[in-house]
């Protein structure tokens, strides 16, 4: 099995390390594991967090042997099949290629020099955050308070910065419009379209959702910002020094994912083009920066920029702890005694079809409205009523919304206390989650084909186009007693020339036999 050469094919990915192995080449994986300061972190993330635990454990062990081994001797480290092993390490430009005769197995140089730069150094961070004896340097230098920022403030400027887009894609008004860059996102990636009914000028039309929006405004932040940066890598790549911003940039996003949600780092740590990129990143709420002074920068990392790798999940120490994040900040603004924070959304879907969503947000009423009941709400000052219906689901279905979205949205956004007490199933009643499935397949119980009606006037001609529609599976639907036969569109004119044909020969028959 040889290692995949030249540039891959571009898939969907959803996550920074999905990023590297499905829109980049092996070369470009080689030149950020030989990185002078930050390769050793791309190795430790990929050995971390994207190789299997036998190929940790094979990596780890050809490392301490020197970079290669004997085939036959790494067949007995692990029952799995070498082949699957080695598919995955030339997947990550890690092993060299590997064919049926070669004896020996060896790490490529580039990923062994990183590997061994990662296990040999202790620092938990690319960049020293910056300490509190540092900040009162820099209060003391500047005159200016800097002021802490905690994780619930990090998660406010973020979910901000996604209501302003999404206050943006549903048209509402009296909101602040986003920035031209993210405009011009919305355009670029389908989200948003000129309006096509709009009769004047076309540059001057109104711009309007798409179906492709409506599935991203019910997906999660991070998810949302994920589509972000890879509209941005991809503008990148159209610049005349492409390659190497899209290098620094991965780097970048690696870094960040090493970080703290909440500690402070200095711009002066990153390169020229870094600190351009920290102030692009921060228009997606993935980085939050505040200027001291005149020449001071600080950047603090979101809980959304530590997701971005892509394989973060509840389910592991590190997802653990980025969710806890997320749902302490929840916590905080449920349990205030008076309504005070419109950036959050918790959902409790009861049995009766009724939907109960703390928020104070209009926005989160504009959403819900897509497929929710907007004649049954009900408000009170921090909660808001509404019901599921088949007409409020059906309408939601020809907007292009589809069901796994609609119970996705609610599961994700469900309750604090439904998240904790769910036992692991899901926050959304049983009943609902059926209804909802079944409404969906109401969409495809009948199948409307097209067809034309072919009336037979001949004795025998029925027996003989039935048999040839037939045959060519063009016969949807026929009597013998009305002698009709219903055809696909399709096989018409097939069938046409057949009957002419077949009618054509019958009547010289009937001339022989007179």
């Amino acid at each position: 099995m040889s290692s995949p050469e030249g540039k891959k094919i571009r898939k969907i990915s959803r996550g920074v390390l999905d990023y590297l192995v499905t829109s980049l080449p092996p070369e470009t994986l080689l030149q950020l594991y030989t990185e002078e300061t930050r390769g050793k972190f791309v190795c430790r993330v990929v050995l971390q967090r994207a190789l299997s635990p036998v190929a940790q454990h094979i990596v780890v062990r050809l490392n301490s042997t020197g970079g290669s081994f004997p085939v036959s001797g790494i067949q007995v480290w692990s029952k799995v099949k070498p082949e699957k092993i080695w598919q995955e390490l030339q997947m990550w430009a890690i092993l060299n290629s590997v064919n049926s005769g070669d004896q020996m197995v060896s790490l490529t140089p580039e990923f062994q020099t990183g590997l061994r730069a990662c296990l040999c150094c202790l620092d938990a961070s690319p960049w020293q955050p910056v300490t509190p004896v540092q900040i009162a340097l820099i209060e003391r230098e500047t005159g200016e308070h800097v002021g802490a920022v905690t994780p619930e403030d990090l998660e406010r400027y973020t979910q901000s910065r996604w209501d302003s887009v999404l206050h943006f894609l549903v048209g509402s008004t009296g909101q602040q419009e986003p920035p031209s860059a993210v405009v011009s996102f919305l355009l670029q990636t389908g989200l948003m379209q000129p309006d096509p009914e709009f009769l004047g000028a076309e540059d001057e039309a109104p711009l309007v959702i798409t179906e492709k929006g409506y599935d991203f405004m019910l997906q999660d932040n991070h998810q949302q910002v994920w589509h972000f940066v890879v509209q941005y890598l991809q503008s990148l790549e159209a610049h005349e020094k492409g390659p190497r911003l899209v290098q620094e940039n991965l780097l970048l996003l690696i870094c960040l994912s090493f970080a703290r949600v909440g500690e402070a780092y200095l711009t002066s740590s990153l390169s020229k083009d870094g600190r351009v990129m920290v102030k692009d990143l921060a228009l997606f709420g993935l980085l939050y920066t505040k200027k001291v002074g005149k020449n001071i920068t600080l950047f603090y990392p979101t809980r959304v920029a530590m997701q971005l790798m892509g394989n973060d999940d509840a389910h592991d120490a590190r997802g653990s702890a980025l969710w806890a994040l997320s749902s302490k900040a929840l916590d905080t603004a449920l349990a205030h005694p008076t309504p005070h924070d419109s950036s959050h959304l918790a959902i409790i879907v009861q049995t009766n079809f009724q939907l109960c969503a703390y928020t104070t947000s209009e926005l989160h009423v504009n959403m819900l409205g897509l497929f929710c009941d907007i004649g049954t709400i009900r408000r009170l000052p921090n909660i808001v009523f509404m019901s599921v219906t088949r007409d409020s689901v059906k309408s939601a279905f020809a907007m292009g919304i589809q069901a796994r979205q609609i119970l996705r949205f609610l599961e994700k956004h469900a309750h604090p206390n439904l998240r904790s007490t769910g036992g692991g199933g899901s926050s959304v009643p049983t009943n609902v989650v059926d209804q909802i499935w079944l409404w969906d397949r109401e969409r495809v119980r009948v199948q409307f084909t097209e067809v034309y009606q072919h009336q037979c006037l001949m004795p025998g001609e029925y027996a003989a186009v039935e048999e040839f529609a037939r045959d060519r599976d063009g016969s949807m639907w026929s009597s013998e007693r009305r002698q009709q036969i219903f055809l696909d569109y399709g096989q018409v004119e097939n069938v046409q020339t057949f009957v002419r044909q077949w009618r054509a020969k019958m009547a010289e028959a009937a001339i022989c036999r007179s």
